[in-house]
């Protein structure tokens, strides 16, 4: 009883807090001045200044990062280039041949596998720092107030969040580059679809998407999802040469480009397919959380199914990890075919009829450090890999980047800035907040981050590994200035 009076009255507290801190935002993005005519730093070369300030900003990190920060995944995808370990699409096929090719070339060049992993870096750095500068100089091109631009800026100056992966070789920075292209773009054409007839446009916004598809293995899912949520809210207002010319740009030309790329590059390097396992996080926590509980209860026609998918369901309960859904995944058998995976989701559903809370359990176990503040999503991989020295650039150098990264996650100002749930509740808000005043359109450009919210909560796991989340941390801030911007043109139009 006190545990639950204990409750309520935290509930009904912050439940007052937060109406009154959402009443207050809301009211400030109403009236908040937003575009301004004013001169300012940025209001000349905002591009060129935003990009040389991060670069700036990022350099002393990946200098004492030297040659580059490696995470485990990286380190694969090296492999299979430089030791031609067996080419997999597991990971991205173009992002691999290209890290592993500048990693390669390094060492043909200096006889130095670091110069060429610093070499990589050099390009994801220059890479990132111009996706962040493009919508910077976007902004000021559209006569965003110069104090927001300065604060967006800092934020991707200072935000630790951001340095640690322009130091890091990491396949989810040069993808969320792209995403950040493509979110631009997307929100130019929601804002004025006139702009599907202009060529450069076009050929630019296709290009990206190709970008998003071909560096990371659920782009596709962001572009084709999208493009099909967006055709459908554009598809009224065309005619019927404008619709199959959106379907086109928005999704089908860089989904079949892309196909026909990774096609070839599957051939010609005899590559591994990816496992069908890595989509299905969600079930198999489910399914082993069941087998946790009640496998006892298992018909021997139930337990057939789930272990040709599997294996023993006493090693799958044993391997369950609330936290995680790799353990699991691991179990599963490559060569199960389609019909013992239909047969295993036909076991699925009829125990979720069974006990349908531990389903829930499960589910929300791994999906809830998405959208909880308090959860630790700092992110800064402690590898070690005997071929390639990362010292830094001085003795270590590497150790003072790492207890600053540490540090900042700790410091609350600092570590709000690279929590995810921040950023989902963020988007949460600016959903409801252009539902409440019926801003269709404005809604229609958080798709892509929908979606990739919808791409977390089917991953592994949430635990240090933010890295999914990109998409929508990366972005959020700029949209919300966009769609800020976006309002204020439209009322000053109507004024005139």
């Amino acid at each position: 009883m006190v545990n639950f009076l204990k409750f309520a009255g935290a509930f009904a507290g912050y439940s007052f807090l937060l109406h009154g801190l959402m009443q207050w935002l809301g009211d400030f993005l109403d009236k908040g001045r937003f575009v301004s005519e004013k001169p300012h730093f940025l209001s000349k070369r905002a591009f060129l200044k935003a990009f040389l300030i991060l670069i700036v900003a990022y350099m002393p990190f990946l200098l004492l990062s030297y040659p580059g920060n490696l995470c485990w995944d990286a380190i694969g995808q090296i492999e299979q280039v430089i030791f031609e370990t067996g080419y997999s699409s597991h990971h991205p096929l173009v992002h691999t041949l290209i890290l592993g090719g500048i990693v390669q070339l390094g060492q043909i060049l200096f006889h130095s596998y670091e110069i060429g992993v610093f070499m990589y870096m050099l390009l994801q750095l220059a890479v990132f720092a111009a996706a962040l500068a493009a919508t910077v100089w976007l902004l000021a091109k559209r006569g965003v107030n110069g104090t927001v631009l300065k604060c967006l800026l800092g934020l991707y100056a200072i935000a630790p969040i951001y340095s640690n992966m322009a130091s890091t070789v990491l396949k989810d920075v040069p993808f969320v580059s792209f995403v950040i292209g493509y979110v631009i773009c997307l929100s130019l054409l929601i804002e004025k679809p006139d702009r599907l007839h202009h060529k450069g446009f076009v050929a630019v916004f296709i290009l990206l998407q190709l970008g998003v598809i071909l560096l990371r293995n659920n782009g596709i899912y962001v572009v084709c999802i999208g493009g099909i949520i967006i055709t459908a809210y554009l598809w009224k207002g065309y005619s019927i040469k404008n619709r199959l010319g959106s379907i086109a740009v928005l999704f089908a030309v860089s989904a079949l480009v892309s196909k026909i790329v990774l096609a070839i590059l599957m051939q010609v390097l005899n590559a591994t397919p990816g496992s069908t396992g890595e989509m299905l996080s969600i079930p198999f926590q489910q399914t082993a959380r069941y087998l946790q509980l009640y496998r006892t209860e298992l018909t021997a026609k139930e337990r057939e199914a789930i272990e040709a998918v599997l294996g023993d369901v006493d090693t799958v309960a044993a391997k369950y990890d609330p936290d995680i859904s790799d353990p699991v995944k691991a179990l599963f058998d490559k060569e199960a075919s389609a019909t013992e995976l239909l047969a295993y989701f036909k076991t699925w559903f009829v125990c979720f009829f069974k006990h349908p809370c531990v389903y829930l359990e499960a589910f929300f176990q791994h999906v809830y450090g998405w959208f909880h503040p308090g959860i630790t999503n700092a992110i800064r991989y402690e590898t070690q890999y005997d071929v390639i020295s990362q010292e830094g650039l001085f003795p270590q150098a590497s150790k003072l980047v790492l207890f600053y990264y540490r540090f900042a996650n700790r410091f609350t100002p600092l570590g709000i800035l690279e929590n995810v749930g921040i950023y989902v509740w963020g988007l949460i808000y600016i959903t409801v907040y252009n539902w409440k005043r019926k801003a269709v359109s404005m809604n229609m450009m958080t798709v892509p981050l929908w979606i990739s919210l919808l791409i977390c909560m089917a991953s592994p796991c949430f635990f240090l590994h933010p890295r999914y989340a990109f998409p929508i941390m990366f972005t959020l801030p700029f949209l919300i200035c966009f769609m800020m911007s976006s309002k204020r043109r439209e009322n000053d139009a109507k004024c005139i």
